[in-house]
C-alpha cells in the first residue's frame, strides 16, 4: 500500500536548487523516492515561498537566470512525476482548518494551509517547524470526532528513520 505523506516546503527545496540546510537531506530524499511506498502530497503555497525565495536570492546576487531555469525544471519534474501530488488549497475545508489552526495560536497563514491541506488529505504530514507541529496535535487531540483521522506529524529524521 501506498501512503501519502505530506512534505513541508522544506523538503521540495532540493528540487529547486535551493539548500534546506538538513544534513543528508539529498540523498534520504532520494533513497526515500525509490522505495515506491509513498505518494508525496505538496501545497502550491510552497512553490510560492520557494519562488520568494528564488526571487530574493536573485536580487542580492546570486544567477537569477540559473535560478529561474532551476524553478521552472522542478515544476515541470513534479508535474510529471507520479510520486508527487499537488493538493488544491482552494477548498472550503482546507480554509476552515486553516482558520482553526491560526485560533489555536499559529499566525502564518502559509504555514497553516499547508498544514491543513496535510490534516486533511495525508496519513503523515513532515515538517521541521515544531510550532506548527505542536498546533497540529492540539487540534487533533482537541477534536478527534471530526472528519480530521489521526496522522503521524514527523521531522525528516524521525520519518527516515521509521520509513527508509
Amino acid at each position: 500500500m501506498i501512503a501519502r505523506c505530506f512534505i513541508d516546503t522544506t523538503y521540495l527545496m532540493p528540487l529547486f536548487g535551493l539548500n534546506p540546510s538538513i544534513q543528508h537531506l539529498n540523498d534520504q530524499l532520494l533513497q526515500i523516492l525509490r522505495l515506491d511506498r509513498f505518494t508525496f502530497l505538496y501545497s502550491a503555497v510552497s512553490l510560492i515561498e520557494i519562488k520568494w525565495q528564488v526571487m530574493h536570492l536573485g536580487k542580492h546576487g546570486h544567477a537569477i537566470d540559473q535560478l529561474e531555469r532551476q524553478f521552472s525544471l522542478a515544476l515541470s519534474s513534479l508535474k510529471i512525476d507520479p510520486r508527487h501530488e499537488c493538493v488544491d488549497f482552494l477548498n472550503a475545508d482546507i480554509n476552515d482548518l486553516s482558520y482553526e489552526l491560526r485560533k489555536l495560536g499559529h499566525n502564518d497563514y502559509f504555514d497553516t494551509i499547508i498544514a491543513s491541506s496535510a490534516l486533511w488529505e495525508a496519513e503523515i504530514f513532515i515538517t521541521e517547524d515544531a510550532p506548527l507541529k505542536k498546533v497540529c496535535q492540539k487540534y487533533i487531540e482537541s477534536n478527534q470526532s471530526s472528519e480530521i483521522k489521526k496522522i503521524e506529524i514527523l521531522d525528516w529524521n524521525a520519518f527516515h528513520v521509521k520509513y527508509s
